[in-house]
């Protein structure tokens, strides 16, 4: 079954049960004034929707690992996306974000939303705070670009592209989003390498029918941001088999280090600080990664679990995993490495 066919039937059944959502679900028109058209600042033809809007999470729940295994919902393959704040691990199944799509949450004054478009299958963790220091809830404004999630403040005067991270209308034109460092994973790898974290799970979770097992397929973009110019890195899971799990490039004008394993289902990406040279770790050390010439070990989220720099944590361009169609949908310039 393809992922548009769900994601339409989704729509459909979140119309029906949107008057009994214990959460809020906003309805635009789904008609565009002729102003309303001049305030896109992208091709109004690649534009569609904004007639639903997916009801949003700002007060999420957590359950262990063994409550919601004992769910028999998830699948060991299903696909996940974890977050790490502090020493512990948040787990937010696909399954689960499928229904709702962006989740609003803070810990430790981080003011963050987790957001999943299933179509192009991109999951990002924004920071609310934006970039005129003021401090949003999003919500999903039911427009879709080029098929790709348009996240909304809960005001709806903000409007982004999800992938490009980007406003796409006039009065978020000059506002960006600024990223958090997540990996997309299995739920068996969760389990197995992060017994005690804390799993997002909810009381309309029963009404979700998706099964999102994690796509082989899908390709992990590391995204260079110039001005008019975005380009992106590509890379599948067998760019990074058996002893090669490191690639070296420039983001930014920064040096970057790509890190993947297709054996333990990640990838991640982290600017490299000054005097430090970067070797791969054993697969069987996972979910530590890497180690350095002064002796530090840094663990899949780019945190230092042992050496002098312990608690400290990596840098990261803009990088997250998708679809190949949605990569050439939004950039030109697309180097894929082999």
């Amino acid at each position: 079954m393809s992922t548009k066919f769900i994601y339409v039937s989704l729509l459909i059944l979140l119309a029906s049960c949107s008057n009994n959502s214990s959460d809020s679900a906003e309805s635009q028109g789904n008609t565009t004034t002729n102003e309303e058209e001049n305030s896109w600042c992208i091709p109004t033809e690649f534009l569609a929707g904004g007639v639903l809007v997916f009801p949003t999470i700002n007060n999420p729940e957590y359950n262990t690992i063994p409550e919601i295994s004992s769910l028999n919902f998830l699948k060991d393959n299903s696909k996940v996306a974890l977050l790490k704040i502090n020493q512990q691990v948040y787990v937010y199944p696909h399954d689960y974000t499928s229904y709702y799509e962006i989740i609003n949450d803070t810990f430790d004054n981080l003011n963050f939303a987790i957001t999943y478009c299933p179509i192009t299958e991109t999951v990002l963790c924004f920071d609310r705070k934006l970039s005129n220091n003021e401090t949003v809830s999003l919500k999903p404004s039911g427009y879709l670009f080029k098929e790709n999630l348009v996240p909304s403040d809960a005001n709806a005067k903000y409007f982004w592209s999800q992938m490009l991270t980007e406003g796409i209308r006039t009065s978020s034109k000059e506002i960006s989003l600024n990223t958090i460092n997540i990996i997309e994973t299995t739920w068996l790898k969760t389990k197995t390498y992060f017994p005690n974290a804390l799993v997002f799970n909810h009381q309309n979770i029963s009404n979700s029918f998706t099964d999102i097992p994690l796509d082989l397929s899908n390709n992990f973009g590391v995204i260079t941001n110039q001005v008019n110019n975005k380009s992106v890195h590509l890379y599948s899971y067998n760019n990074f088999i058996n002893d090669k799990r490191l690639d070296f490039i420039s983001v930014n004008r920064k040096n970057t280090i790509v890190v993947g394993s297709k054996e333990n289902v990640f990838f991640n990406a982290f600017y490299i600080p000054t005097n430090l040279d970067f070797i791969a770790l054993n697969e069987n050390e996972f979910p530590n990664i890497l180690t350095d010439n002064e002796g530090n070990i840094w663990d899949v989220f780019g945190h230092a679990v042992q050496g002098p720099r312990q608690g400290q944590k990596l840098d990261s361009p803009l990088s997250y995993v998708g679809v190949e169609w949605a990569w050439n949908e939004f950039f030109d310039n697309i180097t894929i490495h082999n």
